[in-house]
């Protein structure tokens, strides 16, 4: 190292404490480059001097009348690259004459660094005319493409005799600084873009949940004329206090606890009469010592999302609603189905009992009963020498026969009359029975739902000659509602019946199969009838499908629809066209809605 007259001033400096060098290492420096006379020190003060300058984390130098530098610490060298030796005794030209070669001619870091040095020497010769400092900064471009910055700050050595003898600077690497103002100005310009373009409300509040800042979004939410219009205002001068007081009490929850509010819908109701919906997220805001001094949040405009909610779920209802009765008419259809089935077989036993007793034989027994009475006076004699009176016991006889063949037959009408109208009774007492309980939920044998819904249909099975094949295995009782179990069996069974009747066989059969797999009960109605193409399979349970002419669609979407309010599930299986299908109606043991 270099001994270097006036280095007092600089040591002025270095006397300082680390704490006041952190706070603000600019204003220091500045410090140190004040201009103070320069003065003799004892050679071992010097040498301690010229060691606590050369671990310092900035560049030093000193340069004499001339521009020749008599003195550089170690931080300037590993800066430069260049050792002491190559500094001492030189100018700054000089130093930079040494460190071009034609190798290094293209070199981008080279070039900087040559640069500085030129105007290094320009800087000396302005400072020792003008005695006034110099403020400057170094960019440099390493062959890796990284940029380096160099804050340097120089300034006149004063003499003795208050002359300038020379220059001295000081170098900070500010490359840190530099990249975090890049950093943050990209940040902020991209927060600027962000809150000028959004179409969400963006907002920053204090603690006390006034604004600071929002997007144009929000200010035109307001109709503001500007962003800035909103700040110091709340909520409660915008919005109803139903809402304001709502998004107040959030707030300061987030600020008390730090926990945020994510994906909130609120409502908010304006002093219009206006209501609209928001999606919002909030979420606490902190300083640079992690204090929370307030709150930001984004609020995202649902209104169309929710009045197309709304009336999604009118809709629904109505649709489901609509449903409902399809399915209790297909019931109460089926109903009137059988009743006319049975009300047809009872019409017959009362014609047939009408046309027997037109025929029947006894006004024969009146006419030898006339023919008795005639001859009462000689009755044995009638009897025993009379043509007619030898015939009439034999008449008497088949009188009788022909009359117990009527009474035999019309007891068994009248008897098959007596089950009709019971059937019809039965048929009536059991839609009355699950049109009582409709909506209760009940314990309930599945068997015995099965064979409701069979006798709502026996009457048409019976006619069409479909054979029924039950598979029941023994499950658990259940709780639903019967009716909406009616509603669906009947209606599987009705469909499996038209399926056989379509199929064109003679061998129409149709399997009822119980059983219990992992706590779920499974009914299956199983056919042989025509069967349903692949096309179909996804359709066959839309509102509205159907492949029957006089079919309306509502029976299998209502089916679906009730399973599901039942905690189950309506699903099909088919092979494809002639060969049947299986309707599976799943049902939890345990009530699981």
């Amino acid at each position: 190292m270099c001994r270097f007259p006036g280095h007092k001033q600089m040591m002025s400096m270095f006397g300082e404490s680390c704490e006041s060098l952190m706070k603000d290492t600019d204003t220091n420096w500045r410090t140190l480059l004040e201009c103070h006379p320069a003065e003799q020190f004892p050679r071992e003060s010097q040498a301690l001097d010229h060691l606590l300058m050369d671990q310092l984390p900035v560049g030093v130098f000193q340069k004499d009348r001339e521009g020749r530098f008599i003195f550089v610490n170690s931080w300037l060298c590993c800066l430069k690259k260049t050792t002491a030796d190559q500094f001492l005794g030189k100018t700054a030209d000089e130093v930079a004459a040494g460190k071009w070669t034609p190798e290094t001619a293209d070199d981008p870091e080279q070039l900087s660094e040559i640069k500085a040095y030129n105007e290094g020497a320009n800087h000396h010769k302005l400072i020792m005319q003008t005695g006034k400092p110099f403020e400057t900064e170094e960019h440099y471009v390493c062959a890796d493409g990284r940029e380096r910055y160099i804050h340097v700050i120089k300034g006149p050595v004063i003499g003795p005799d208050g002359t300038i003898i020379g220059s001295q600077g000081i170098l900070l690497d500010i490359t840190g600084r530099k990249q975090a103002e890049a950093q943050l100005a990209s940040e902020g310009g991209m927060l600027r873009a962000l809150m000028d373009s959004s179409t969400d409300a963006i907002y920053f509040k204090d603690r006390d949940s006034r604004f600071i800042r929002c997007s144009s979004a929000m200010a035109s939410l307001f109709n503001l004329a500007g962003a800035d219009e909103a700040v110091g205002k709340r909520d409660f001068d915008f919005f109803e206090n139903e809402h304001a007081q709502s998004a107040f009490d959030d707030e300061q929850e987030i600020i008390r606890t730090g926990r945020p509010v994510i994906g909130k819908s609120e409502k908010e109701t304006w002093p219009d009469g206006r209501v609209t919906w928001a999606l919002t997220s909030k979420m606490p805001l902190y300083d640079e010592h992690g204090e929370i001094i307030g709150t930001f949040g984004i609020s995202k405009d649902i209104t169309t999302i929710k009045e197309a909610e709304s009336k999604l779920e009118l809709l629904n209802r109505q649709l489901l609603q609509s449903s409902r009765q399809a399915g209790m008419a297909e019931v109460a259809t089926s109903v009137l189905h059988n009743v006319g089935n049975v009300l047809n077989s009872a019409n017959i036993s009362a014609v047939l009992l009408l046309g027997n007793a037109k025929k029947s034989k006894v006004a024969f027994l009146g006419k030898a009963v006339a023919l008795l009475n005639e001859h009462a006076a000689d009755l044995g004699a009638y009897m025993a020498n009379d043509v007619k009176g030898r015939q009439l016991p034999e008449y008497l006889s088949r009188v009788s026969e022909e009359l117990t063949k009527e009474q035999q037959l019309a007891i068994a009408e009248l008897h098959s009359l007596r089950q009709n109208i019971e059937h019809i009774k039965e048929i009536v007492a059991m839609q009355q029975n699950y049109a009582k309980v409709s909506g209760v939920a009940e314990t309930v044998q599945v068997a015995d739902l099965v064979e409701d819904s069979l006798r709502l249909n026996a009457g048409a099975l019976t006619r069409h000659e479909v054979e029924l094949v039950r598979e029941y295995t023994e499950v658990p009782a259940i709780t639903v509602d019967k009716h909406k179990v009616l509603q669906i069996l009947v209606n599987l069974i009705r469909n499996a019946k038209y399926a056989c009747d379509d199929s064109g066989r003679k061998d129409k059969q149709v399997r009822l199969k119980i059983s219990n797999q992992d706590q779920w009960i499974h009914i299956a109605v199983i056919d042989n009838g025509i069967g349903i193409p692949p096309e179909n399979r996804t359709r066959i349970f839309n509102h509205g499908f159907t492949t029957r002419k006089d079919g309306h669609g509502f029976g299998l979407h209502s089916g679906a629809l009730a399973a599901t309010e039942l905690g189950g599930t309506l699903t099909v299986h088919s092979d494809g066209l002639g060969k049947g299908a299986t309707f599976t109606l799943e049902l939890p043991v345990q009530d699981r809605r």
